[in-house]
């Protein structure tokens, strides 16, 4: 429960350090968020490259206001870039709250691999046994969130259609009681129920893989991970 303060409301113990602090106790969350407003990424991020021929995809941060990760693909057919914290940080408990947010665009909504979101270290993320993330799979424009606990059948939801070149704002929330609410532009899409959330450490990730020839710019304009100690 939060104490009221002339100065700001915490959530702090009352009678502890930061008791009269005035303002949220940032220690009760585990919080990773990156606006990508730095390079290089080497030193957050493990950076796998994918090159299915001539040509090499490359990731940066253009000059976009608010910052953003660029991935530029090659021109092949299987060509593009996954990135992954360094480090497994994030292990979700089924009886606390988790949120997910990010907002991004990709070249071709149709013809490409995406995801964003938390899931095992993996050299292909797509394919991790563990996956807390939305998702889009060549040869459909619907971007579905995957609950993916290696232990029970992939629960999956649709949450948006995408459309090239256009960005989204996305969103998910884990209540700590077994509902995983899905948002679209800050609107309540759907709420997946009887969830149970990975038992195993994840990292942050993203990534776009062509599905076709032709070279492709997708954004991530910003990825948001918060989870309760």
């Amino acid at each position: 429960m939060g104490v009221t303060h002339f100065s700001g409301i915490t959530n702090a113990s009352r009678n502890s350090a930061l008791d009269q602090m005035g303002q949220l106790d940032p220690t009760k969350f585990l919080t990773y968020f990156d606006d990508f407003i730095h390079e290089p990424f080497s030193t957050e991020w493990t950076i796998t490259a994918t090159s299915a021929g001539s040509g090499t995809s490359a990731i940066s941060t253009p000059d976009l206001d608010g910052g953003a990760a660029r991935i530029t693909t090659a021109a092949n057919e299987d060509d593009g870039i996954f990135a992954q914290t360094i480090g497994e940080v994030f292990l979700l408990n089924s009886s606390k709250k988790t949120w997910i947010k990010a907002r991004f665009q990709v070249g071709d909504a149709i013809q490409s691999d995406f995801i964003i979101g938390l899931h095992s270290t993996d050299t292909t993320p797509q394919d991790a046994t563990m996956r807390f993330l939305f998702e889009s799979v060549d040869g459909s424009a619907a971007l579905y969130f995957n609950n993916d606990n290696d232990t029970d059948d992939n629960d999956s939801s649709t949450v948006a259609t995408l459309e090239d070149d256009t960005f989204v704002t996305v969103g998910a929330y884990y209540d700590g009681n077994g509902s995983i609410q899905l948002f679209l532009n800050d609107t309540l899409v759907t709420t997946m129920t009887s969830q149970t959330p990975p038992g195993a450490e994840m990292a942050v990730g993203f990534g776009y893989l062509n599905g076709a020839a032709g070279a492709e710019t997708t954004d991530i304009d910003y990825i948001f991970v918060c989870k309760e100690r």
